[in-house]
């Protein structure tokens, strides 16, 4: 089983129960991908913060079309969006039962929803998701506009979105979603980075390093190495000299392998205790392959004159 469906399984497990259908915290940000329409493009929608007015705490959420929204939960799950004049109306309904209906305000053009039912399957990523809440909306006074159905999944949030316009339907389907402090890849991506424990370091440090790439694409990613080094990082200066190169005092066996990458494949190389300069530094990691160009990325870091963590 892949990673991501393992912490889905789990965020599942956890609270089917109470099924949250629109996590709300601080730093959610979900990927939509348009899989129908006329124009392919890619929307995010994220939390952005919280607020807290009349003592009732409030997430700034800025949704598919870019618009920011005050919304929050209430006691009977219900989501609603706070109003200009300090009123609440109501965005959805989650614990309506099938083929109850429920006014919308989340866009002008959308009418009343509808439950279609509570155990939705989404397909995602050659898969069945099961527990899903459909949500099918009637029009409004816009002619050819409006949203025509939504399908939401436990603890992961709106999975699908589908608007109507004047060119026809447009399906926003999810690709990607980051749910508090866990990924999950909803759709085929491939992508290489370069993540570190932490982004201010004192002069003498150890940095540690985490190289990640996936390929959640539907063919398998083979590497060629031609050595035992998979991989290596420096440190570079704000002049962009390097100050310091992970495998400067390694030896490695001369061979030549292979590695084929599906799903998530992690690379980890931590540093001597090193001494830096205080100032402005960028960390640089790559794969060792034979690929030109490299799988390659950088992340700045601040060297401070702190006293070193324990």
């Amino acid at each position: 089983m892949f990673p991501f469906m393992r912490m889905y399984m789990w965020l599942l497990a956890a609270g089917i129960a109470s099924a949250q259908y629109f996590p709300l915290q601080v730093g959610n940000q979900w990927i939509y991908r348009v899989e129908e329409g006329p124009v392919k493009e890619l929307r995010i929608a994220e939390i952005l913060r919280a607020e807290t007015v009349d003592d009732k705490e409030y997430f700034v959420y800025k949704g598919i079309n870019g618009d920011n929204a005050r919304i929050r939960f209430t006691s009977d799950n219900k989501l609603v969006q706070l109003n200009a004049g300090g009123s609440e109306s109501l965005w959805a309904d989650f614990n309506a039962a099938e083929g109850e209906s429920f006014p919308t305000s989340f866009d002008p053009c959308t009418g009343r929803g509808r439950v279609e039912t509570r155990s939705a399957l989404a397909e995602l990523l050659d898969r069945s998701w099961a527990g899903g809440f459909r949500v099918t909306y009637s029009a409004a006074s816009c002619a050819d506009a409006g949203v025509t159905d939504d399908l939401y999944l436990p603890n992961l949030g709106l999975a699908q979105r589908t608007y109507q316009s004047f060119t026809g339907p447009r399906r926003f389907k999810l690709t990607y979603a980051r749910i508090g402090n866990a990924s999950v890849v909803t759709s085929g991506e491939y992508s290489f980075r370069v993540n570190l424990s932490q982004k201010t370091y004192a002069t003498r440090a150890i940095v540690n390093v985490r190289l990640t790439l996936e390929n959640w694409t539907k063919e398998p990613l083979k590497l060629q190495f031609n050595s035992g080094q998979s991989f290596d990082f420096t440190i570079r200066n704000a002049s962009g000299d390097s100050v310091y190169t992970w495998s400067a005092n390694k030896l490695f066996t001369m061979e030549i392998r292979e590695v084929t990458v599906t799903g998530e494949k992690n690379w980890t190389g931590s540093s001597e205790e090193i001494e830096l300069k205080p100032g402005e530094y960028t960390v640089e990691a790559w794969l060792t392959t034979d690929r030109k160009p490299a799988f390659k990325a950088q992340v700045p870091i601040t060297v401070a004159a702190i006293e070193p963590a324990n």
